[in-house]
């Protein structure tokens, strides 16, 4: 059976530097590379449930124009956690086979943007905040690196089981504010919409 191995850092570490806010963008270059240069990789099974490690997740936000892309999880998903909650965020665990290229974060983002979404224009990709969620659950084992992907093109969700997807206004992101993933939520408040609560 092969075991998925997924990027972790030392959690202490970790918190040392982000002084318990809860999105960060201060010194988040810094940061950014204290991930590049001191992570290594689990077995995804031991990460899960190893409190002196956090799971680094690439978390990507799409933008055309003013608008956002808008994803509903399905009942596909595999954590069903997310099921039916609306999310702004592509992403997810990065691999060993990321290791060599020369920003691991940034490559483990391509590999399951093109596994996610049909993407055939990005105009440009931009670290810009980091999710340190730790209200408990899941989110204790996972931080996340935001990344604002602009593009002037369409999107379409590939995996159609897991997700569906479509362009939001900001205005609309308020009306939906409830039904949006925590990370999501985070994003608004500290990105698209400052003051909404």
């Amino acid at each position: 059976m092969n075991t998925e191995q997924v990027l972790v850092v030392d959690r202490q570490a970790l918190e040392a530097r982000l002084r318990g806010q809860v999105f960060l963008t201060d010194g988040l270059e810094a940061v950014r590379q204290f991930l590049l240069d001191h992570h290594t990789f689990l077995p995804r099974q031991q990460a899960e449930y190893d409190t002196t490690v956090r799971q680094i997740i690439p978390y990507g936000i799409l933008r055309r124009g003013g608008k956002y892309f808008l994803l509903r999880r399905l009942k596909g998903q595999t954590e069903a956690r997310l099921h039916h909650k609306l999310s702004l965020g592509l992403g997810g665990h990065i691999n060993p086979s990321e290791e060599d290229a020369a920003d691991p974060i940034e490559a483990g983002l391509r590999r399951e943007l093109a596994e996610e979404v049909d993407l055939p224009r990005l105009t440009s990709l931009t670290c810009v905040g980091l999710i340190n969620e730790t209200t408990g659950g899941v989110s204790d084992y996972h931080t996340a690196l935001v990344y604002l992907l602009e593009t002037d093109g369409e999107v379409a969700v590939r995996e159609t089981g897991k997700m569906a997807g479509r362009w939001a206004d900001p205005e609309e992101l308020q009306e939906v504010f409830p039904a949006l993933e925590t990370w999501s939520q985070i994003v608004v408040q500290g990105l698209i919409l400052p003051g909404i609560v």
